[in-house]
C-alpha cells in the first residue's frame, strides 16, 4: 500500500477543523425570519475568513518548504520537503473552496434577508 502522507494530513486538517461543528449539529435549524438569516450571513463571513486566512498560512508554508532542505551534495530536494510542499498546497486548495462555498453562503443568506425585509 502506497501511502500519501500530503492527502493524509489534509484529511487530519479538515476533519480537525470540524470536530468543533459535530456539537452544533443537534443545534442546527433553518432560518425563518430576516435577523436569521442576517446571523447565518455574518457567521459564513466569519468562516470564510477563517478559510482564507489558513490558506494564506499554507500557502506560505509550502514556499518555504519550497526552497527548504537541499542536500548538499547533490542539490536534490529531500523527498519528505517535497510531500510537505504538497501537503500544505492541497491544505490552500482546500481552503480556498471552503472559503469559496462560505461566502456564497453569506451572500445567499444576506439576500434572502433583505427579501425578508422587502429590500
Amino acid at each position: 500500500m502506497t501511502r500519501n502522507p500530503g492527502r493524509f494530513f489534509a484529511a487530519l486538517a479538515l476533519a480537525l477543523s470540524l470536530v468543533g461543528t459535530s456539537a452544533r449539529a443537534e443545534e442546527a435549524k433553518v432560518p425563518v425570519t430576516a435577523a436569521d438569516h442576517m446571523a447565518m450571513s455574518k457567521s459564513y463571513s466569519e468562516k470564510a475568513a477563517t478559510y482564507r486566512a489558513e490558506a494564506a498560512y499554507h500557502k506560505e508554508m509550502a514556499k518555504a518548504y519550497a526552497k527548504a532542505h537541499p542536500d548538499r551534495k547533490s542539490g536534490a530536494r529531500n523527498p519528505w520537503t517535497v510531500e510537505m510542499e504538497k501537503h500544505c498546497r492541497a491544505i490552500v486548495k482546500d481552503s480556498e473552496k471552503l472559503a469559496a462555498d462560505a461566502e456564497w453562503a453569506a451572500k445567499f443568506h444576506e439576500m434572502h434577508a433583505r427579501e425578508l425585509e422587502g429590500k
